[in-house]
């Protein structure tokens, strides 16, 4: 593995390589490089377009020393630390513009989405900055005090993935540090480098040591993940990813908090009107390509309605322009990876075989890179695996339903249960029906995420723990009981 060369320095760097595509590890409030280094694709193209370092044992070494310096003295101040989310917030929000390029470039999405992206992380910094660690008193008017207090676990790993670089390094990051921890971020090598070029713009607003960015490949999760000094590991992948996440943090009993993606299904009610709604659930569904946790990649639907809603769609799908991110006008960018593409293609075939019917775009994609084009498909049996597995693209499956119970069944016939939604003229048949799904969150008439304050997990095998508002900040603390006797 390669070892830290303070010689190669951020200025060095800068005159090989244009500055908006300059990456490097934020180690000890100072940018590093390595000697090694990997490729980062631009999924538009298919092609190499920038690189990021590839840190190690050396560097995770480093960068642990500078954590234990720096967290005691972070820990101190809880006044302090909001103030510096708050900077943080600010600084966010006025480099939006570089971290959203950055987005579409490494990992595809329409630059206007990117640009939401960064914004909703500025969100999500200020919102912290105006939360309090809570404590309690817990006493009961005998003679004896009990108090509860929460403390941070010293260093905390954050693992975060590439369909939302930045957006869910801060759902991790701002209420880590808001707890008092030092924090070691390790970016998806696939898209590494905005949440790198994150680090470099926070590394002057927080004490030297207190945030680390290091990107690596897989053996570096597995040494942050097996590293006896970090107490406290928050991961968002794919189920396999999590699973072997909690299979090495139980040798050290580490914390873990994890998110592991979903298979929501929207329920749609007799009473709806398919082309009042079609824009929503389309927008829903394709947003990011499809490459949501949370989207909606499944849709039952009464059987009475089936066909106008498939003709509402289908009529809409059009409108969903595929193409490069940075292009005016396109709606859909590129699948972030060739494996995706190659999966979702064996899925939709595998569907057609069957005797599935399926609604695309006739307009012809780009010639390179990992595009694909959005797909309606209806006339699919229910345990199909395009209907049970997590796509994870722009193909939606459409099923007709006989009754409410046949509907409910289904959604609940997967190991997922991150989200849902109930589209219904009636709110209070939605909340009846929104009690009987297993997942985490339901919205009725809507599927986008609630607001920061609102927390976000799932049941079963979509996750352990919560994220976001007071229970984003609880998965960072330890609780702490102090007697005092009189």
């Amino acid at each position: 593995m390669p070892t830290i060369d303070a010689t190669k320095s951020e200025d060095h760097l800068e005159r090989e390589m244009p500055k908006s595509l300059l990456s490097m590890a934020t180690i000890g409030g100072r940018t590093q490089d390595t000697d090694e280094r990997f490729e980062v694709i631009n999924p538009a193209t298919g092609a190499a377009f920038s690189t990021a370092p590839l840190c190690g044992a050396p560097e995770l070494t480093a960068a642990v020393t500078f954590c234990k310096r720096a967290q005691p003295q972070w820990a101190q101040s809880e006044r302090n630390r909001r103030g510096a989310l708050l900077a943080c917030s600010h600084a966010i929000a006025r480099k939006q513009e570089d971290l959203a390029k950055l987005i579409t470039l490494e990992q595809g999405k329409p630059i206007a989405e990117a640009r939401s992206e960064v914004a909703y992380a500025a969100e999500v910094f200020a919102a912290y900055s105006e939360m309090e660690v809570p404590s309690k008193d817990l006493s009961n008017g005998e003679t004896s005090r009990t108090l509860l207090f929460n403390r941070p676990y010293g260093i905390v790993g954050l693992i975060t993935p590439w369909n939302f670089p930045i957006g869910t390094a801060a759902v991790k990051l701002a209420p880590a540090l808001l707890a008092g921890n030092a924090v070691i971020l390790k970016p998806s090598p696939i898209a590494p480098l905005s949440p790198l070029l994150l680090g470099r713009i926070l590394k002057d607003l927080l004490p030297a040591g207190i945030l680390n960015t290091l990107s690596g490949d897989k053996s570096l999760g597995e040494q942050i993940t097996r590293h006896p000094d970090i107490r406290k590991l928050s991961v968002t992948g794919s189920i396999p990813t999590g699973q072997a996440i909690l299979s090495e943090a139980a040798v050290e009993l580490k914390s873990v908090t994890l998110e592991l993606g979903g298979n929501d299904p929207a329920i749609l009610l007799p009473d709806c009107d398919p082309h009042e709604i079609a824009g929503q659930l389309l927008d829903s569904a394709w947003r990011n390509a499809g490459q949501v946790c949370s989207a909606i990649k499944r849709i039952y639907v009464h059987q009475s309605r089936h066909s106008e809603l498939i003709a509402a769609l289908s009529k809409l799908t059009p409108n969903y322009k595929v193409g490069s991110g940075m292009e005016s006008g396109v709606r859909i960018g590129p699948l972030t990876t060739e494996y995706s593409r190659e999966r979702l293609t064996e899925l939709l075939q595998s569907a057609i075989a069957e005797g599935a019917k399926v609604t695309k775009d006739s307009r012809p994609l780009p010639s390179h890179g990992y595009f694909f084009s959005p797909a309606i498909v209806s006339e699919i049996r229910a345990d199909h695996p395009l209907v049970l597995e997590e796509q994870f693209g722009p193909i939606l499956p459409v099923v007709p339903y006989r009754n409410i119970d046949e509907a409910i069944e289904w959604s609940n016939a997967t190991n997922y249960g991150l989200s849902a939604s109930v589209w219904t003229k009636c709110p209070s048949v939605g909340y009846e029906i929104a009690s009987k799904l297993e997942c985490g969150r339901v919205g009725v008439n809507g599927h986008r995420r609630a607001k920061a304050a609102a927390p976000f997990g799932g049941f079963k095998h979509s996750g352990l723990g919560r994220e976001l508002g007071s229970w984003g900040l609880a998965e960072m603390c330890e609780s702490q009981v102090v007697n005092i006797f009189e």
